[in-house]
């Protein structure tokens, strides 16, 4: 029997999933990959049908004192339930009404491993005592503390219990400190003075990072730092890795925590140890011989061989939980490690046989049954072929994305999730030789380093000569060209613009140019440079004319329902490590699920926003506003300097310091370039009359 849809109460979070009762055991398993529930029908004792969430509920107790609670069902599947519980249980279910009348006072008992408050035989409400993480006794009052849930939306703090000493009662009994003892016997505080299993010191955590000394309780851990004490419940402890480093030289040990262990805003979902491979210790364990038998002969009072085995063996005993170790994936380096980063956070990725393990920052766990697919592919988009991106794409929520992994890895990984028959996006494996051409292809640096080596051979071979050098023959070599060369210039025309190059000896008192051989071709170069210039001035005062600027007594501009929205849900919408296209994106969608009813309240504030733009908008102009803004033919027309009355600035200073002869010359200045070029082609003529007298 199943029923989908249902939530499992877990630190304040109702997680959903699915529950499946078989013959022999119930079990839950969630959807999210959060904590999962196995119960034995032996080991269950008493059912109870109550609310929970405003629901239907289930009520599952254990023997040993926990206390599971599920919701979510329907009123119908009570029937069904009580019909299978009777005839492969023999366990009926007992109908538990919650008091709800609201008052504030009652009976406060620690009954099993759980808190009740109830009134009148009535339960009023239940939390069970692994979730406290601290009780501290005053006079007459208890504070408890909890453990938070960074999924949950809502969590629960701090509670006082407030207890009158009762005058019937004798005195001697404190109310107080029975009821934090009871407490802390269930939640897994033993106090410091308590002797741990086994103490551990000096050891080195990549997360959270430091040295530690760390003391082993039956029910928690403590961690001892130089800055930061940590405790850790055990039963926080949902998984357990052991894996080696790429070098060879160290072994992670890995402990998965739900809910994570906090420091301020940081949160620590695993706490990793990082144990050198080839060191040993002997460790000595402080348990009873009852606590050894249970153990199944994996404990002993003296424990020795490498360090991480041993303290391995220890929690695993202590945790109850199965230790992950790499499976039948091996690297292209002969480890089940492959080194690559995870935004720009280099670290070591471990496809084990159930899923992904990256160590570190951040670390996580991927389990192969809620990814959706994979990608392969070349880092930068095939320009640099000496690394490969790794993309998994999750069933809920966005892709993640391991980038510089070396190109060697990527047969090996195809390979292996091959096997495991996992969705592959690009299902091709990568031929070496095909690598390797295409990487003398697409290598610009290795390309242009192979063409310099061919043109240095080429030149050596041009070059290099086995015959003697012949100092006479090279000098009559030397004077035949030099003679052939004279001869030949005197014989040859004069180039077009060869008739400037004798102006130099008419006596013009002018210093020209070597040859006019070398004024058009200055002249070629700078005409089109002052036109670009031109061009570009011109453009650059277009831009500046087209450009409008912003009034600022103009009236802020109306928004939209969905703005109006959006701004005032932004900080609801917001998580930790959301970008602004992430809130932007989670609006768009939330906006698109609401119906016509919850937009009506916004499109009212816009409809009023809109109404009192216009308002505005209307003062604004008659005031005269927005007027300035636009451009007038009249300062279009009167921008330039008139050339019939205004006088430029470089022709009154030249005209203070010259002589009135020199004002024709200003004048000549200012003349088209067409008479300009007439000019020069007359002076050219005159110039070769007076050569050829």
């Amino acid at each position: 029997m199943e029923f989908p849809g249902v939530y499992l109460e877990d630190v304040g979070l109702l997680a959903l999933g699915t529950l499946k009762l078989t013959d022999k055991s119930l079990s839950f398993k969630s959807e999210k990959g959060g904590r999962s529930v196995t119960v034995s029908g032996d080991d269950i004792d008493g059912l109870k049908w109550q609310k929970l969430g405003n629901k239907p509920g289930l009520r599952v107790g254990v023997n040993d004192g926990n206390v599971h609670r599920f919701g979510g069902f329907k009123d119908a599947d009570l029937e069904r339930l009580q019909k299978f519980t009777d005839a492969h249980w023999s366990q009926p279910i007992e109908q538990s009404n919650l008091f709800i009348k609201g008052w504030s006072y009652g009976n406060a008992e620690v009954k099993g491993r759980n808190i009740e408050f109830s009134w009148e035989d009535k339960p009023i409400f239940e939390i069970p005592c692994t979730n406290v993480s601290n009780v501290t006794a005053n006079k007459n009052e208890a504070v408890l503390e909890f453990h938070q849930n960074d999924n949950a939306q809502i969590a629960l703090m701090e509670m006082r219990f407030h207890m009158p000493v009762d005058a019937e009662t004798e005195e001697d009994v404190d109310k107080v400190e029975e009821f934090k003892k009871a407490v802390l016997a269930y939640a897994g505080l033993e106090a410091e003075t308590e002797q741990p299993i086994v103490l551990l010191t000096d050891i080195l955590c990549t997360t959270p990072r430091g040295r530690y000394d760390i003391k082993v309780y039956p029910t928690s851990i403590a961690l001892h730092g130089k800055t930061y004490d940590y405790k850790i419940p055990i039963k926080s402890i949902n998984r357990l890795f052991l894996v080696p480093h790429k070098d060879g030289r160290s072994v992670f040990f890995v402990l998965s925590l739900n809910p994570p262990i906090r420091q301020g805003q940081t949160r620590y979902s695993y706490l990793i140890m990082d144990f050198p491979k080839d060191e040993e210790q002997e460790l000595e364990l402080s348990l009873t011989d009852e606590q050894l038998e249970e153990s199944n002969g994996a404990l002993k009072r003296t424990m020795d061989g490498p360090i991480y085995k041993t303290v391995s063996v220890v929690f695993k005993a202590i945790c109850n939980l199965k230790i992950t170790e790499p499976g039948r994936f091996i690297g292209h380096s002969g480890t089940p490690a492959i080194q690559c980063t995870h935004r720009q956070n280099p670290g070591l990725l471990y496809p084990l046989e159930k899923g992904f393990l990256f160590i570190h920052k951040p670390a996580m766990y991927l389990r192969y049954e809620d990814v959706s697919s994979c990608h392969l592919a070349r880092s930068d988009g095939g320009t640099v072929t000496r690394t490969v991106d790794f993309e998994v794409d999750m069933k809920s929520g966005g892709p993640i994305i391991f980038n510089t992994m070396e190109k060697e890895e990527n047969n090996k990984l195809f390979d292996y999730l091959s096997k495991k028959n996992i969705k592959i996006r690009n299902p091709t494996r990568v031929d070496a030789r095909a690598a390797e051409s295409s990487d003398d292809e697409i290598d610009p640096y290795k390309a242009a380093v192979k063409a310099e080596g061919r043109k240095r051979d080429e030149s050596d071979d041009d070059e290099s000569t086995d015959e003697d050098y012949d100092l006479d023959k090279d000098l009559k070599d030397r004077k035949t060209k030099e003679k052939d060369s004279s001869e030949g210039s005197a014989s040859e025309p004069d180039d077009e613009y060869d008739s400037g190059s004798e102006q130099d000896s008419s006596g013009t008192g002018e210093s020209e140019p070597d040859s006019e051989e070398d004024v058009p071709s200055k002249k070629r170069k700078s005409e089109p440079k002052e036109k670009r210039e031109k061009k570009e001035k011109k453009e650059k005062e277009g831009g500046k004319k087209g450009k409008k600027e912003k009034d600022p007594n103009a009236p802020k501009r109306a928004q939209s329902a969905y703005f109006h929205w959006f701004n005032a849900n932004r900080l609801s919408l917001k998580e930790d490590g959301d970008s602004v296209a992430d809130v932007a994106k989670k609006a768009g969608a939330k906006w698109k699920t609401l119906g016509a009813e919850d937009k009506k309240e916004w499109e009212a504030k816009a409809e009023k926003d809109k109404t009192r733009y216009e308002t505005e908008m209307k003062e604004y102009r008659k005031s005269g506003g927005g007027a300035s803004s636009k451009p007038s033919t009249s300062s279009k027309k009167s921008s330039g300097p008139s050339t019939s009355k205004a006088i430029s600035k470089e022709y009154i200073s030249d005209s203070d310091d010259s002589d009135e002869d020199e004002k024709p010359k200003k004048k000549e200045k200012k003349a088209a370039p067409k008479e300009e070029s007439e000019d020069e082609e007359e002076e050219s003529e005159a110039s070769d009359a007076s050569d050829s007298d």
